[in-house]
């Protein structure tokens, strides 16, 4: 069985046709019941979706700078990733209405809400492998199966999407994400961040 899955993965990440004879060639010798059968494909179905978004590659979480910008080796080649589509806490300063307010509320959101500050440290881990993308508007991590990074900042109520983002893959997703937050009232959402900070698009 462990062989089995090792060669689906490694089958995966070159060819999905291959992926399809090992599984045929597995069935056949009945080595993998009908449940275990489901499931695989299951995931098999997943990863070649995944592409559909774009051009995948695996990389290694090499450090965390913080929430706004991690490191990733690919090829043995240093990667900087910083989450796209959205303006994370930290980013915001540079492009406040009012920089002072701006940096003064969210050190007082980080001061009450340290795992907030400590969100990517908490919740991403060293050194294990990730599936990323780049696109224009940045770095796609998947970070929690098909959830992006960035969808997963937007949800802790520690970025907003960038009101200048649009880009027809990844709007609804990532304005779905941000709505989660803003029902729930977490993070900047209960501050006045936003209007410091954030020069909102008409």
């Amino acid at each position: 069985m462990l062989k089995y899955i090792i060669n689906m993965i490694v089958a995966l990440s070159f060819d999905h046709k291959k992926w399809l004879k090992i599984e045929n060639k597995e069935a056949k010798k009945g080595s993998v019941s009908k449940k275990e059968t489901f499931f695989l494909t299951l995931i098999g179905i997943g990863v070649i979706i995944m592409p559909l978004y774009g051009e995948i590659s695996i990389g290694i979480l090499s450090s965390i700078d913080n929430n706004a910008k991690l490191n990733l080796l690919y090829n043995s080649k240093p990667v900087e990733c910083k989450p796209f589509g959205i303006i994370p806490l930290e980013n915001m300063t540079s492009i406040a209405v009012n920089p002072q307010e701006c940096s003064s509320r969210i050190a007082s959101l980080y001061r009450s809400s340290p795992h907030d500050k400590a969100f990517a440290k908490e919740h991403l881990i060293i050194s294990q492998s990730y599936h990323f993308e780049q696109i224009k508007e940045g770095c796609v991590l998947y970070a929690n199966g098909l959830e992006t990074y960035s969808e997963m900042l937007l949800r802790q109520g520690i970025a907003i999407v960038d009101p200048k983002f649009d880009n027809v893959e990844w709007n609804v997703r990532l304005r779905n994400a941000q709505k989660g937050s803003e029902m729930q009232q977490i993070g900047l959402h209960v501050t006045l961040i936003r209007k410091f900070c954030i020069k909102e698009e008409k």
